[in-house]
This record gives C-alpha cells, sequence and structure tokens, in this order.
C-alpha cells in the first residue's frame, strides 16, 4: 500500500502532470503571471550634455520605463544594446511614436512637447545599454 500511495505522488509531482504551470519547452514569457510589472526610472543627463548612457538589467516578467521632458522639434536618437530578446518603445504624451515600437535604434523629431518615455522589454534577463540623445 506505501509503495502504490508514493507512486501517486510521484506522478502527481511529475512535470508532465496537469497540474505543472509551463509545460516543457514552452516560452519563458509563459512563466509571467499577468503583465509585467513596470519600474520607471528618470532618464538624467550630465550638466550641459545631450546624451546619457544608462546601463542596468531587466529581468524577465520586468519592463523599465525611462522617462524624460523634450520639447516639440527637437531630434531624439536612442540606442539599445543588448541581445536579441530586448527592445524598447518610446511614447510620446499622446501615444506610441509608429517607428519606435519593439526596434533598438531609433531616431526622429518629437511631434510635441511634454513627457517621453522609453520602455525597455524583455523575453529573457538580459543586461543592456541605454543611449539617448536629445538635439
Amino acid at each position: 500500500m506505501k509503495r502504490l500511495l508514493l507512486i501517486f505522488a510521484a506522478a502527481a509531482l511529475s512535470p508532465s502532470s496537469a497540474n505543472s504551470y509551463a509545460p516543457a519547452g514552452a516560452p519563458s514569457a509563459a512563466q509571467c503571471r499577468g503583465t509585467d510589472r513596470a519600474v520607471t526610472r528618470q532618464v538624467n543627463f550630465a550638466r550641459g550634455r545631450t546624451t546619457a548612457v544608462i546601463k542596468n538589467t531587466v529581468r524577465l516578467c520586468t519592463s523599465h520605463e525611462w522617462v524624460l521632458r523634450a520639447r516639440q522639434g527637437q531630434t531624439m536618437s536612442v540606442h539599445l544594446a543588448t541581445g536579441k530578446k530586448t527592445s524598447f518603445t518610446v511614447q510620446s504624451p499622446s501615444g506610441t511614436i509608429e517607428d519606435a515600437d519593439g526596434v533598438k535604434d531609433w531616431s526622429g523629431e518629437l511631434p510635441e512637447t511634454g513627457e517621453y518615455v522609453i520602455i525597455v522589454g524583455t523575453d529573457a534577463t538580459a543586461a543592456y545599454t541605454l543611449e539617448v540623445t536629445i538635439r
């Protein structure tokens, strides 16, 4: 009888059981419950500088939101150096900038004055360097 109980217990705990959270070989994003947790930070430019370089690590199920203020007509350039599964999106005060969604490089003239957000997202934990220039 003990042996039979041990067999049932082992079967219930095996990765192939119906109670497992994600099937073997499933994408890592399946491990996240709900939406990514956003970590918001301010982009800081050194006095007299137009470029900020940020080095950080974004973890699975987390996004980093880098916030800065800019004026209409200024040019913003953003470059992300990282692995294949990480990219960024730029949001203007009124929404996502079309050409700057899920990319690693973007440059463009800003359509309005206000708060811009650069969102770094990933499908795997990744170290990154984000370079932001405003002119």
